[in-house]
């Protein structure tokens, strides 16, 4: 797991985004903003504890999926990763 750079994103499944945070960590998230389906994979950022989709500027928790601010109420799926090792775990 040590390949990856801090920041370098991948997908699992190609509707799951994944984000190497450094050191043992990950944080996962669904690849479509649930707004009006942005693909986050190309325009989420994240920044802190939150990823924001750049299409309408909506920014959600990585904790808990809410939206903290922006376009829309419902919130985003995330995972909790569980890293293996040379796998990975999405829960």
């Amino acid at each position: 797991m040590n390949n990856y750079r801090i920041g370098e994103r991948f997908l699992i499944n190609e509707d799951k985004v994944v984000v190497y945070l450094g050191g043992n960590k990950f944080v996962a998230f669904e690849r479509y903003c649930p707004h009006l389906r942005c693909d986050l994979f190309k325009y989420g950022v994240i920044i802190g504890d939150e990823v924001i989709c750049q299409c309408h500027f909506t920014h959600f928790s990585l904790t808990d999926g809410k939206p903290i601010k922006g376009a829309t109420n419902k919130p985003l799926r995330v995972y909790k990763v569980i890293n293996e090792g040379e796998t990975l775990k999405l829960l």
